[in-house]
């Protein structure tokens, strides 16, 4: 037997370990797999996890049970090379990324459970796993930037493998677009910003309008739990897009469209099969992005749309389509104003010690809030229709002079709110940041609050007075659907606990879109504080380019 033969291979390939021979470690095949002309499987070892709570070792591969398995406590003792960096990055985002991923992170989390399944047959998946948790370490170790536009393109590639075997929705079965496709696509959208805080994924957001489409066909009105988190998932990403990106008309209309079909599908909030159940007694988990309602979100994402038309469309003489706007808004208005917010008994505790039912309902609060404070700050008519409501609701409580109080509900041609309007919009902002500062700081729900945070940051400002008005600027008129939290607290009281939040949750979290959005409010108040009139503050964003995805 020769020399070879006689060492038993510690360092080698499977294949030589297998054969008991020395393996010389060449890369791409060892010399021993070429002469017996083998596939040489490489030199990758089996990884190891350690549960520190036991101080207990087992071996085991890194296999879709594994990942499964492994809870918050645990941490992956590996003994591969330390430039086995597969390895350190599927650990990072086991470890790391679920926690921020969504507003709840525990056995019960989608991006663990479908993650650790989908990356075992899934190449799309495993490289974007891979890909978003070298672009999450790469602000503390900027080396990691190239890695990740690497895995990221090499997941690109793979992703449009699996789009070029798409037919339609009249084909065979495995001609459709699949949950690990959508899956794809979505984790591709959420985390554009992460490689590049600029970039919000246009391209991303277009595409996925598409392959919605043509996933839903087969459903037939029928969605399991998966189903309901790849919706939930996407509707997320579309509405914090809807605010920076793409065609402004096609979004809103593709967005209406959406919330009609949601409205009619059956979805499943319950990891097991419901459907002999009665609805009432069916059981609802939230999702990590959507909540308890992803119908409000498709709202929110409407809102954006339809700002966005009325902002590039400036101060438009076409009267038809000045009115078709207003009729848009007025209905998204009452859809909102219908979405109430209700703990259900039937609603299932995400089991994060970190994140209540009640913390994901306030968020919920606040999205709609938020929703409804950019639609009136856009359309600030329906305002004024909802005081001259309220007038008409409480004639007995009118001020001396109705007729000089509506008069000065008018915004005026150099395009200034009234201060009744303005005033009311700061209250309204106040009112937000009072629902999320009752969220504990800790509270998993912070990811989910980046854009009810910018939209009411915009509407911290001091108040407004005027002649022509009589009543006091502390005196808010009322709402004729919507009651208000008063505040005693100051314009500047608001901004510091905004600062101070955003500021913690760039240290959890760790990714420059926080940065930028504290950027955004800052260049926001500066300029109220300077400026004649009330900025806009999408348009703002899009002048200076500080677009980013707010979520």
């Amino acid at each position: 037997m020769s020399e070879a033969r006689r060492i038993k291979s510690r360092a080698g390939c499977q294949q030589c370990k297998r054969r008991r021979v020395k393996c010389d470690l060449s890369s791409p095949s060892c010399t021993q797999c070429k002469r017996q002309m083998l596939q040489c499987p490489g030199y990758q070892k089996p990884l190891k996890w350690r549960d520190e709570s036991k101080t207990l070792r087992q071996s085991q591969v890194l296999t879709q049970q594994s990942y499964r398995s492994a809870s918050k406590d645990e941490v992956l003792t590996s003994t591969l090379p330390v430039d086995d960096e597969a390895s350190v990055l599927i650990h990072h985002y086991f470890t790391k990324i679920c926690k921020i991923a969504g507003c709840f992170d525990s056995d019960l989390n989608p991006f663990r459970k479908l993650a650790s399944t989908m990356m075992s047959y899934s190449r799309p998946v495993y490289l974007l796993l891979q890909a978003s948790s070298a672009a999450h370490l790469s602000r503390q170790v900027p080396e990691m930037r190239i890695k990740a536009l690497q895995l990221q393109s090499e997941a690109f590639a793979a992703v449009r493998d699996d789009i070029s075997k798409v037919q339609g929705p009249r084909q065979p079965r495995h001609n459709i677009v699949t949950d690990e496709l959508m899956i794809s696509s979505i984790i591709a959208g959420l985390t554009s910003a992460w490689y590049d805080v600029n970039d919000v994924g246009g391209s991303h957001v277009l595409g996925g309008q598409v392959l919605l489409y043509l996933w839903l066909q087969p459903q037939r009105k029928r969605l399991q739990y998966q189903q309901t988190f790849i919706l939930g998932a996407f509707v997320y990403w579309l509405t914090i897009s809807s605010f920076v990106v793409g065609d402004a008309e096609r979004s809103y209309q593709y967005q209406d469209n959406l919330l009609k079909t949601v409205n009619e599908l059956d979805i499943s909030h319950d990891f097991v099969d419901d459907t002999a159940v009665p609805d009432a007694l069916r059981r609802i988990f939230p999702h990590p992005l959507a909540g308890f309602s992803i119908p409000l979100l498709v709202m929110v994402g409407k809102v954006g749309s339809l700002c966005r038309m009325q902002q590039t469309s400036g101060s438009s003489n076409n009267v038809a389509f000045t009115d078709l706007q207003e009729r848009k808004a007025q209905a998204l208005e009452l859809e909102l104003l219908d979405k109430a917010q209700v703990h259900l008994p039937n609603f299932a505790d995400p089991m994060d010690p970190l994140t209540t039912i009640d913390e994901i309902l306030s968020v919920g609060e606040a999205y709609q809030c938020a929703g409804l404070l950019q639609l009136y700050a856009t359309f600030p008519s329906l305002l004024q229709r909802q005081f001259a409501r309220n007038y008409t609701d409480n004639l007995a409580a009118q001020v001396p002079s109705l007729e000089a109080e509506m008069e000065a509900m008018v915004t005026n041609s150099e395009g200034r709110y009234t201060a009744q309007q303005h005033n009311w919009l700061r209250a309204f902002a106040f009112h937000i940041c009072n629902i999320l500062v009752s969220v504990p700081s800790n509270s998993g729900t912070r990811v989910l609050q980046g854009l009810p945070v910018i939209i009411a940051s915009t509407w911290l400002v001091n108040p407004e007075t005027s002649s022509r008005e009589l009543t006091d600027p502390d005196t808010i008129v009322e709402h004729s659907r919507l009651f208000l939290c008063t505040s005693t607290k100051k314009t500047e009281y608001w901004r510091n606990q905004v600062r101070l939040g955003l500021r913690l949750h760039g240290e959890v979290v760790g990714l420059e879109q926080v940065s930028r959005i504290i950027n955004i409010v800052e260049e926001i108040w500066r300029l109220d504080n300077e400026g004649y009139k009330k900025c806009d503050w999408m348009a703002v964003v899009a002048s200076k380019g500080m677009q980013t995805l707010y979520g």
